[in-house]
């Protein structure tokens, strides 16, 4: 009896771990299989919500995270509300997603803080098979 317990308790740990292992590929499969475009839509979600520059790493590319924390830790603050307040955009289109050797750069507009139309080009880069935001410029 104690056998079958524990080859039942055996058998669902694996089966949950399968199942685990399943969830965190699909995830990973769905990530790699969505469009630069809909990945900048999803980082500006995030960004929209974020209360920290931390929250948004996993977000960025390589050569943005490096100069993230190569910022001292009592200027990161100022420099996320800078970024925040640099980046209050609403109603954000892309227009256009051109293909490059490293990823895409997307055409964008967006109406800024003063209800103006700004225009933007945002680089997102592939690493390791999963998007990230390199170069991002805005201007009226």
């Amino acid at each position: 009896m104690r056998a079958l317990r524990l080859a039942r308790f055996v058998s669902l740990s694996l089966m949950l771990t399968l199942i685990g292992l399943s969830l965190i590929n699909t995830a990973a499969f769905a990530q790699s299989q969505q469009t630069a475009s809909q990945f900048y839509m999803k980082f500006r979600a995030a960004f929209e919500k974020a209360k920290t520059v931390d929250e948004l790493l996993p977000y960025m590319a390589k050569e943005n995270r490096a100069q993230i924390a190569a910022t001292p830790a009592d200027d990161k603050a100022k420099m996320f509300e800078m970024m925040k307040m640099m980046n209050k955009l609403s109603d954000v289109k892309i227009t256009k997603e051109e293909k490059t050797a490293a990823g895409a750069t997307l055409t964008v507009t967006g109406v800024d803080a003063d209800k103006k139309k700004v225009n933007g080009s945002v680089d997102v880069v592939k690493e390791e098979g999963e998007w990230k935001i390199g170069k991002e410029s805005w201007r009226s």
